[in-house]
């Protein structure tokens, strides 16, 4: 037959059917307790590790003797191994990798970076062609009425 069991939350200790009690928050969390005892200390805001008869200050200071933690077996790590590709052997890899050195690499991403710039340039020689210059006329023409209405506007007091 099987029983059964919930985990305290503070004491990590079995609790039992017809044990312990429920405490359910308002944000609807509920909390199991072993008892009383227990449930005062969590109100309070003591933390578990700091008393020696909970089963957490056990696990933490290795007191507990898991069986389970005896039974891990580590998995071996498989060896890296390098296969050749469709139409290229390995050794044909191996030379195209030792002959990328860093100042290969280097001039590639200069080259990249001024075909970029080039690319930029054009690009905004050729938006300032095409750019009308009817702002610069509409703020000229507001300039001459301006002048024109202090004009007639005859004596100054």
């Amino acid at each position: 037959m099987v029983i059964k069991t919930n985990t305290c939350v503070f004491s990590d200790a079995k609790i039992y059917p017809g044990h312990g009690m429920r405490f359910c928050e308002v944000n609807g969390k509920s909390h199991y307790f072993l008892n009383k005892k227990v449930h005062k200390f969590f109100k309070a805001g003591r933390k578990s590790l700091s008393f020696r008869w909970s089963n957490k200050w056990r696990i933490a200071h290795k007191k507990l003797r898991n069986l389970e933690s005896k039974t891990v077996v580590k998995k071996q790590r498989k060896e890296r191994v390098v296969k050749a590709l469709v139409g290229r052997s390995l050794e044909d890899l191996n030379k195209l990798k030792a002959s990328f050195d860093e100042k290969t690499l280097d001039a590639q991403r200069y080259k990249y970076a001024q075909e970029i710039k080039d690319k930029r340039k054009k690009y905004l020689e050729k938006t300032r062609k095409n750019k009308p210059v009817t702002s610069s006329a509409k703020v000229d023409t507001k300039g001459a009425k301006n002048v024109k209405n202090t004009q007639q506007g005859g004596r100054k007091k």
